[in-house]
């Protein structure tokens, strides 16, 4: 019964959101008319509509679409269209390592996996999937990407996450994770040492968007077995070309 009210509620939502796209600026009568829904209901789901700053009511008492919608709208086709640029280095990164690659976007203070490229030479898969979110704090794409905030910054993202062990080698101290933001920042990529999963070791690198912002980061991981100390370094040098050829490509124009 509840899950039928909530797909009620939210089909009624929608239908008023879909009619004053088409439509254009419309009163409370004029959309009771065209979605068949009382007056009341109407006028509730309005407010609520209005609260969420998706809809505004003009002078003349009648509600129009606010451009809160196609600001989501725009953020959705960035991402796609930077995904679509970035894939086929992602593709050449894992056929020259034979390691998997992901792409992430950073949301607040997690890290969300948009791509990811698996190799066709290793047998062993990594447990990550596209959709799956992070904590910034215990991954090396969320490392990179804290590195190029303040100080300040990083500390408060430090702060509301629920900085917690997860392996021996979790960084818990702010005192020790500001160190390792600084290593970054003299190094140019991000390491992961077995610090969110026992077994997988991780090298990143973050990526600019459309503003110059990094809002995005390409990590490739392997099982310890793999990358070993003495390889790591070789996968890093080919994160940081990656990223350079990336950034001059893109700076020339759209690829």
């Amino acid at each position: 019964m509840e899950e039928n009210n909530t797909m009620r509620a939210a089909q009624r939502l929608f239908a008023l959101m879909e009619t004053l796209a088409l439509q254009g600026t419309m009163g409370v009568t004029e959309l009771a008319a065209a979605t068949q829904l009382n007056k009341a209901t109407v006028f509730r789901l309005l407010n609520t509509l209005a609260a969420l700053g998706y809809v505004r009511q003009e002078e003349s008492g009648k509600y129009r679409l606010t451009y809160k919608l196609l600001g989501i709208a725009g953020r959705l086709l960035e991402q796609n269209d930077f995904q679509m640029m970035v894939r086929p280095y992602l593709e050449r990164l894992a056929a020259r390592t034979g390691e998997t690659v992901h792409l992430v976007q950073r949301e607040d203070d997690h890290i969300i996996y948009i791509d990811k490229v698996e190799p066709t030479v290793n047998s062993i898969r990594m447990v990550s999937r596209v959709g799956m979110s992070q904590p910034l704090y215990c991954t090396a794409v969320g490392k990179a990407l804290l590195a190029g905030d303040s100080r300040r910054e990083a500390h408060e993202i430090w702060n509301r996450s629920r900085v917690r062990v997860l392996t021996p080698h979790t960084i818990v101290r702010w005192e020790d994770f500001e160190a390792e933001l600084q290593q970054i920042c003299r190094v140019g990529y991000a390491t992961d040492m077995e610090e969110n999963e026992l077994g997988v070791r991780c090298v990143a690198v973050s990526l600019p968007d459309f503003s110059g912002r990094c809002r995005y980061a390409v990590s490739i991981s392997a099982p310890v077995s793999r990358m070993t100390t003495e390889r790591l370094p070789q996968i890093a040098a080919q994160l940081l070309e990656f990223r350079s050829e990336f950034k001059d490509e893109w700076k020339s124009g759209p690829l």
